[in-house]
């Protein structure tokens, strides 16, 4: 999908290039500047409009809060895609045992499906967030159809749990010009996070927690996952492997765990 980004919007650049330079020799009646100087400057544009969709901290089309403070020893747990069978439930089951409270950021359409588990997440202390109800990836979408993703979702949470997110993490974390603005619309607050360890792509247990152990700081907000977009049977397995690990290793640091609510309002909601 992530080519797809690149090529569309690549592509509606160039015609842009040359729609300008057209538009500049009707206007002028003359050459003007060459089409390949039309197209270099719009290829500029486009890395940064790139940039600013597909890196997840850009604050091209404005500013997210992806991490906390450095100056607390706290960290946040996040899972993204679930919930899904039977690895939500045991990574609860991990998290109960070791008191620990973390935050997931769930899609609609695997909230359907499992919503007894969206109800044990809330009833258990942790923090329940928005994740589109497909994953369908948004840099390419407009603010009414963003805008329908969230509502869907935050409507299914709120049915199977009482509670309405107040937090949105868009997919893969892309964004484009409307996605902040058209959240918000909806009640809820976009974010990110610091630390993704590629948990998804199973690399095993020790590594993921290898991996976690090398951004275990103060503020860390830590991505893993309990489900993988819509795969109705993710394997998950090594993130409940390793999850006992991580969580001994950052109290072994002496770092807290909160949600991601919790880690804002210590800072004021920044």
């Amino acid at each position: 999908m992530i080519y797809r980004v690149i090529a569309m919007v690549t592509l509606a650049h160039v015609g842009a290039a040359y729609a300008c330079h057209f538009a500049a020799r009707a206007v002028l009646g003359a050459p003007g500047p060459g089409i390949s100087r039309w197209i270099y400057l719009f290829l500029i544009i486009d890395a940064i409009v790139l940039v600013g969709m597909l890196e997840r901290r850009a604050p091209l089309f404005g500013r997210i809060w992806w991490r906390g403070s450095d100056t607390r020893a706290a960290v946040a747990l996040t899972f993204d895609d679930g919930p899904t069978e039977p690895n939500t439930t045991q990574i609860l089951d991990v998290l109960k045992q070791h008191g620990v409270t973390a935050t997931f950021f769930v899609l609609g359409a695997n909230a359907e499906r499992h919503p007894d588990v969206v109800r044990r997440i809330v009833a258990e202390g942790h923090e329940i967030g928005n994740h589109t109800y497909d994953h369908y990836v948004l840099p390419l979408k407009g603010p009414a159809y963003i805008r329908s993703q969230v509502r869907q979702t935050s409507d299914i949470i709120e049915r199977a749990s009482g509670v309405r997110p107040r937090l949105f993490r868009p997919p893969h974390g892309w964004r484009n010009p409307f996605v902040d603005s058209a959240v918000r619309a909806e009640g809820v607050e976009p974010v990110a996070w610091s630390l993704g360890v590629y948990d998804t792509d199973q690399p095993g247990a020790e590594v993921i927690r290898h991996r976690v152990r090398g951004g275990l700081v103060n503020g860390a907000v830590i991505l893993l996952h309990d489900g993988k977009s819509l795969e109705a049977q993710p394997d998950a397995s090594q993130v409940v492997k390793a999850l006992p690990g991580i969580i001994a290793d950052a109290k072994q640091r002496g770092l807290a765990f909160e949600t991601l609510s919790q880690m804002r309002a210590a800072e004021g909601g920044r």
